[in-house]
């Protein structure tokens, strides 16, 4: 009887509804000196969830931000209406150029160093990798334009 009631329960369990958490890739690094910024890794992505490690080597306190370009835009217009890395742009220049990554959740730092940003990536197109502070020489604004990635339903070598 005993091995009867084991099998009930066994077999009376109801199955997972809940689909696991989409898969997040560390796919490089934002390396930002004060001065210049650099990305390393992959620079052409399918959607998904991927993550960097801002590296701030600079004195200042910074922020890190993807966003898709839109209007036909892309980062090298970008860096040539700025001029030079961390010239003074307007927010507001900013702000149109660009359709905001989502970045669910928040940073969280790694024990060896960085903070880790995730972003998800849905729609397909020419994104910037990019720093921003309120305390560089150019106040009240700096922003620098680090590095164009491309997300593409299938990537291009």
């Amino acid at each position: 009887m005993v091995v009867l009631f084991v099998a009930a329960c066994t077999t009376s369990q109801p199955a997972p509804t809940e689909s696991p958490e989409e898969v997040v890739i560390e796919v490089g690094e934002v390396i930002f000196d004060g001065t210049e910024c650099t990305v390393t890794g992959s620079t052409k992505l399918s959607p998904g969830r991927y993550s960097y490690v801002l590296r701030d080597e600079s004195e200042y306190e910074v922020q890190m931000y993807v966003g898709r370009l839109l209007g036909g835009k892309t980062t090298q217009d970008m860096l040539d209406l700025q001029g030079e890395p961390g010239a003074y742009v307007t927010e507001d220049l900013v702000d149109e150029a660009y359709d905001w990554a989502v970045e669910p959740g928040a940073a969280w730092y790694k024990p060896d160093g960085g903070e880790v940003h995730t972003y998800k990536f849905i729609s397909e197109g020419e994104y910037t990798v990019g720093i921003w502070s309120y305390q560089a020489p150019t106040i009240p604004f700096t922003v620098w334009f680090c590095a164009p990635i491309w997300i593409e339903e299938t990537p291009s070598d």
